[in-house]
């Protein structure tokens, strides 16, 4: 769980008064590995989570920053949970047991998790990067014609 330095200690308390034995951290250096020993990741929907996750191919529960700039979390969250890739809940509706009752048969059953894990693997776009090399050359290109 990566909380960011002011919440670190008091995110910690939470789950020992839970009795939940958490990996809390302020900060993760590398989310490739954190992302690997994960079974299902919950978290926001900026584009470069999703990005990520797509490209890591790992189910997840979005709850996306509801003052987002044009709503964009919310709108790349229902992407992903309407190809079957992800769960979505707007923050001002979600509680810790609706958290915990979608969390509960997930991390019961690995099936449906790959599943889920195959569907955010086919809306990666690993070439991404080159494609948007490509159009700004071609816009560099046509510029200087």
């Amino acid at each position: 769980h990566q909380t960011g330095q002011a919440d670190l200690e008091a995110t910690v308390a939470r789950y020992a008064a839970a009795g939940v034995d958490a990996d809390c951290r302020a900060f993760i250096k590398d989310m490739a590995a954190a992302y690997q020993q994960a079974d299902i990741i919950v978290g926001r929907a900026g584009a470069t989570t999703v990005a990520e996750l797509a490209i890591a191919g790992k189910p997840a529960v979005f709850i996306p920053y509801p003052h987002a700039a044009d709503n964009h979390q919310e709108l790349n969250a229902r992407e992903m949970a309407d190809a079957g890739a992800a769960l979505m809940f707007r923050q001002s509706e979600l509680t810790a047991e609706k958290l915990a009752a979608a969390l509960r048969p997930l991390l019961a059953d690995a099936d449906a998790r790959a599943r889920m894990g195959e569907a955010m693997r086919a809306l990666a776009k690993p070439q991404a990067a080159a494609t948007v090399v490509d159009w700004c050359a071609a816009q560099a290109a046509r510029l200087r014609a």
